[in-house]
């Protein structure tokens, strides 16, 4: 019975198999939704003439800075208020004065010995003048420098010379029992007081100029292309000198100070790659509109470069770390392009080639970009 039925069966699934793949062959596959191209941030391209700035930190030091030493010693008998530290002093101020009592007998004797030695030249100047007046009374031929009492003469000159020499340094010791301020500055340390008894050549403290401050401003060696200065180390023609500014937050509030560069220390460091430049500011000796550079202050600065010609300012942001960008092609697809960066900043980089006037490129971040991607370009 069962295989007479077994044909029958066979046909029926049959039928209803190719019944069920009739009705899977109606049903059609929902359309897969194009997604819209992302809108994407973009700036078109332009030239612009651009100033180079470099940047770099540094200390106010004084242009010069002396030790103040006495050349005479003894006991300190008058110290200015204004030889203190921090004080202002001008051009020729008495500083200090030494006790001058030993230094006043020194003179005096060196002047008896003078008057002495005077005395003694006058004498054998007259003797060998009668001597000379003799002989060509009395004498035959030609007097001997003996008989002519040149020896003695000549000694005599000699310690009249001597005598001469230790007055003016018996003098010289007396003016320098008064120690004055070298030129119009301020005072940086102190090592005496009254009643101070110093040795000749001690230390008694140090000065510096307050009306010229010097900064030494390291930059690296790639940024010497932006500067048209000599590397040989000498004094800056005027119109070699580039303009610096220096800022930093003091008395309260963001100051800033306009210089020039002075010198180009032509040694780079070979570790660092770095070089040294020496700018100079000017200090006025009493604050008006601004106050007066301070020594020690820690500043930072920016030097002005030479004036690129027809370049491109590209956001930092439109970067990635390999100095890759985005272009956008007339048809709003995506080209990756290698660029050569002439100077670099925090907010933007300095580009001249690998750019044309007119050309679109992306400024945003972009997740999962590729080349060939389809971007709505916003314009910026």
């Amino acid at each position: 019975m069962i295989g007479k039925l077994r044909p029958v069966l066979i046909i029926i699934f049959s039928l209803l198999l190719s019944y069920l793949l009739w009705f899977l062959g109606q049903v059609q596959p929902k359309p897969v939704e194009e997604l819209d191209p992302p809108d994407v941030i973009v700036k078109t391209l332009t030239t612009i003439d651009y100033q180079v700035k470099i940047n770099s930190t540094g200390t106010t030091e004084p242009l010069t800075q002396t030790v103040l030493n006495s050349e005479v010693g003894g006991e300190v008998i008058y110290r200015s208020k204004k030889f203190s530290e921090g004080s202002s002093v001008l051009v020729g101020e008495i500083l200090a004065k030494i006790d001058d009592t030993d230094l006043q007998l020194q003179y005096k004797n060196a002047l008896l010995q003078l008057a002495n030695a005077e005395v003694q030249y006058s004498l054998q100047l007259a003797e060998s003048e009668v001597a000379k007046e003799a002989w060509e009374e009395i004498g035959d031929g030609d007097a001997s420098d003996l008989t002519l009492k040149k020896p003695q003469l000549k000694q005599a000159k000699a310690l009249l010379d001597v005598a001469k020499a230790q007055v003016e340094s018996a003098e010289k010791k007396l003016n320098k029992t008064e120690i004055t301020a070298p030129y119009t500055g301020r005072i940086q340390n102190v090592n005496i007081d009254l009643g101070t008894t110093i040795l000749p050549g001690q230390p008694i403290g140090a000065m510096y100029t307050s009306s010229e401050i010097e900064i030494t401003l390291a930059v690296k060696d790639s940024d010497l292309q932006f500067l048209s200065i000599p590397m040989d180390g000498r004094k800056l023609n005027v119109n070699e000198k580039s303009n610096v500014i220096i800022k930093t937050f003091y008395k309260g509030e963001n100051q800033s100070w306009k210089g020039n560069l002075e010198r180009v220390d032509g040694v780079i460091d070979p570790i660092t790659r770095m070089i040294n430049l020496i700018a100079v500011f000017k200090n006025d000796f009493i604050e008006k509109d601004k106050p007066t550079l301070p020594i020690g202050l820690f500043v930072e600065a920016k030097i002005d470069g030479i004036l690129l010609k027809n370049v491109f300012k590209i956001p930092s942001s439109a970067l990635s770390a390999d100095n890759t960008i985005y272009i956008v092609d007339k048809n709003n697809n995506l080209e990756l392009r290698k660029l050569k960066v002439l100077k670099k900043y925090n907010e933007y980089v300095i580009v001249k080639d690998d750019l044309q006037v007119g050309e679109r490129i992306v400024i945003s971040k972009l997740n999962n970009a590729s080349v060939g991607m389809k971007i709505n370009p916003m314009y910026q």
